[in-house]
């Protein structure tokens, strides 16, 4: 393979399969990239992640080792590109956020591997710059930047998940004359057993610091219900415990073991007043509660980093089920089966109908999933934007991109889970061995039908934003506020 400059011998069926494309492979490449020098680069990223001397990114032996062993080599994984990409000036052009540079994704790809990590760049520091002030983001953005603040999400408990309005883990007002640091504090508890922190990623052993979602009580004992606090949960110089905080990992699932899934709980750990994120809202040094006057779409942007990560489920859907179609029809092309009229030669058995019917849309559906995600996050960046810049949203547009991405999410990842699942079928007895990619990929695949939002609840937040379009139309109302909606195209036929 010229390519990679490594010697590879393909079978000559799969060889015969590829030289009668009747499309430019080298184009349909170029346009899942985003273009040539898109693919160029790729290919560069992926051949810098396959040489590295150090050997760490060598995934052969994953299957045979325990789990903990599993993290412990993630994490090498994990400094190992840091290095890399500080080395190759990746993400110099985005102030040293190395996250957010084009590149980060591709490499990730390359690895083959997750990360324990993910959590820290995927929803820590989105919602630090979606919900914190400027001056918190100074502060804060920085540290993250520089891997000295490993953060996760813990919104979900022992006792609730989606119902966030009864989540129980509280975060009590604590003045300098009750005992609170100069300027107030906050007391950060886990009252009851089912307030623990339960399921969130990065927060078993990996995380220093947790943006924690807790109920506010504020100086007049007043609850203002639910509320984000940057909790620091270890050192950041020994990675030691602080006091009051219990946390550890969940244990084994049944996939995605890479990922340090934990629990927490919180006994009076005591945190400054200004690590409430206060871009919406604001607590005073004498604690009185206030919130600040901005629109009905912007007080939604906390949504917006939920509605991203329904996003990036969304386009990995596509991705996912690409690699198990891929596997099985590759597979398919070289695996005989059969023999032909002649008695003689025997059939592939991607030449029987049935595995074609089987296979073919599974395959159509992941590039369906992979540009539908993009699409989607493109929109949401828009709106992102617009809302940072205190541009015009609407509270419509902001309830119809919810109910897109919750539809999206799904109906994409019930597809992708069921879909995998059959390209390990159709692969017979080989899919069921390890060695195949098929059994990790699917087992560490399901947990997307069920994390942020089971897949039998979401269509019902769906159905609630289509009837009242519904309503809309019938009342004959002003339709014009549903212009920039993805829904707006139900109209004409509701009209009629």
């Amino acid at each position: 393979n010229k390519r990679n400059g490594t010697a590879e011998i393909m079978n000559k069926n799969l060889q015969k399969e590829r030289a009668t494309a009747t499309f430019d492979v080298e184009r349909v490449t170029n346009l899942l990239d985003g273009g040539e020098r898109e693919t160029e680069r790729r290919r560069h990223l992926e051949l810098v992640i396959r040489r590295d001397p150090t050997g760490i990114f060598d995934n052969t032996n994953n299957a045979y080792l325990h789990r903990t062993d599993r993290h412990v080599r993630s994490l090498a994984k994990h400094v190992r590109l840091i290095e890399i990409c500080r080395k190759l000036g990746i993400g110099s052009e985005c102030n040293g956020q190395i996250v957010e540079s084009k590149d980060f994704p591709v490499l990730l790809a390359a690895l083959g591997d997750d990360l324990p990590t993910a959590l820290h760049w995927v929803m820590f520091v989105p919602n630090i710059a979606s919900l914190c002030d400027d001056e918190q983001k100074a502060e804060w953005l920085p540290l993250c930047r520089d891997w000295r603040m490993i953060g996760c999400y813990a919104q979900t408990e022992l006792g609730h998940g989606s119902n966030v309005r009864a989540l129980e883990t509280t975060a009590t007002f604590l003045p300098e004359s009750s005992g609170g640091q100069p300027g107030g504090s906050w007391a950060i508890n886990s009252p009851t057993l089912t307030s623990s922190k339960f399921w969130p990623g990065t927060l078993g052993r990996t995380a220093n610091h947790a943006m924690v979602i807790a109920r506010l009580i504020d100086g007049n004992g007043v609850d203002r219900g639910m509320h984000n606090f940057l909790v620091p949960l270890r050192s950041m110089e020994t990675h030691k415990l602080l006091p009051g905080v219990k946390t550890g990992d969940i244990g084994p699932k049944i996939g995605y073991n890479v990922m340090d899934n934990g629990f927490a709980r919180f006994e009076n750990v005591v945190i400054p007043r200004r690590n409430m994120a206060m871009r919406f809202a604001t607590v005073d040094e004498q604690g009185q509660y206030s919130k600040k006057t901005v629109s009905d779409a912007t007080s939604k942007v906390a949504y917006i980093t939920m509605m991203q990560v329904r996003a990036y489920i969304c386009n990995e859907a596509g991705k996912n089920l690409a690699m198990a179609c891929t596997i099985a029809i590759r597979y398919s092309a070289v695996r005989l089966q059969g023999f032909r009229e002649d008695g003689k030669s025997e059939r592939q058995i991607l030449d029987y109908t049935q595995q074609q019917h089987r296979l073919f849309p599974l395959l159509a559906a992941s590039y369906c999933f992979f540009f539908t995600g993009k699409k989607v996050l493109s929109h949401l960046k828009d709106i992102e934007a617009k809302l940072v810049s205190n541009g015009t949203v609407t509270k419509t547009e902001v309830a119809d991109l919810h109910a897109s991405t919750s539809a999206l999410k799904s109906f994409t990842t019930t597809v992708a889970a069921d879909g995998i699942e059959d390209c390990r079928k159709a692969c017979g007895g080989h899919g069921f061995l390890q060695c195949s990619g098929l059994p990790e990929l699917i087992t560490t695949y399901l947990q997307n039908p069920t994390v942020e939002g089971d897949n039998q609840m979401l269509p019902q937040q769906v159905v609630k934003v289509l009837l009242k379009l519904v309503q809309a139309v019938e009342s004959g109302n002003d339709l014009l506020e549903y212009d920039n909606c993805q829904s707006r195209y139900l109209i004409p036929s509701l009209e009629s």
